[in-house]
């Protein structure tokens, strides 16, 4: 057998590669935008604790998949339904035929500060009476939690309960005046103020709002509110209970 000449053989490269032997890396593709909803995911994950981020972003992700699904591309649908039953506190809904919370509280607000002032100007009764003093702070209360609603802001729970509280101390109050009265049956003018303000309590408790904020709850699939909010600027639409 001839003998091969391997003068000629280049050296080869340490670890058995020449330059010849790499493949030129690719040019990084240019970094795609976020989305807006996507730039809203990210700083909720983004304000995580480390050991949460993981799962919190699988599930986030789950959540805006399904949301989309329901609400459409840009949750416009979502943000057109929160809009209508945002608007059900001051005009009603349509099973209420022009009845609303906003209209039955303000009257509920004004009667009550009737029967106040007459209680003031009854004989036997008193700014430091207890029964002028607790109603008062009801109202106080209870106009407290009006003013935030009527800013956009504020709780409907918390109204309710000041609804509530101020049911109550007015009850109370008119019951002494009734003790202090010469006719209990005929209290004139503060009776019909009373009876206007347990009119309005009855009206508020006849409205199709809570029905209404049910059925708008259900259709928005139960998501998050905090979820909600980051992605279409939607907040929490709250029962009047």
């Amino acid at each position: 057998m001839a003998n091969g000449d391997f003068s000629q053989k280049k050296a080869e490269a340490p670890g058995g590669f020449d330059a010849g032997s790499y493949r030129p890396q690719a040019e990084s593709a240019p970094a795609r935008s976020l989305t807006p909803a996507q730039e809203k995911l990210a700083g909720l994950e983004k304000a995580l604790p480390a050991p949460l981020k993981q799962q919190a972003a699988a599930a986030l992700l789950a959540l805006v998949i399904v949301a989309g699904s329901v609400v459409g591309i840009g949750g416009a649908k979502l943000r057109g339904r929160y809009n209508e039953a945002k608007s059900w506190y001051s005009v009603g809904v349509a099973a209420d035929n022009g009845y609303t919370l906003s209209e039955e509280l303000t009257e509920r607000a004004f009667t009550a500060a009737n029967v106040i002032t007459s209680a003031l100007n009854t004989q036997g009764l008193g700014s430091d009476s207890p029964e002028v003093t607790q109603a008062q702070q009801a109202l106080e209360q209870f106009e407290d939690c009006q003013a935030q609603l009527d800013e956009g802001e504020g709780s409907m729970h918390a109204m309710y309960e000041a609804n509530a509280a101020l049911d109550s101390a007015i009850d109370q109050l008119y019951a002494k005046m009734q003790e202090l009265a010469e006719d209990p049956l005929n209290m004139g003018a503060v009776q019909t103020q009373y009876g206007r303000f347990n009119s309005a309590g009855t009206i508020l408790g006849s409205l199709h709002y809570n029905e209404e904020v049910t059925r708008y709850q259900g259709e928005t699939g139960g998501f998050p509110a905090n979820l909600l909010g980051a992605l279409f600027g939607i907040e929490e639409v709250e029962l009047f209970a």
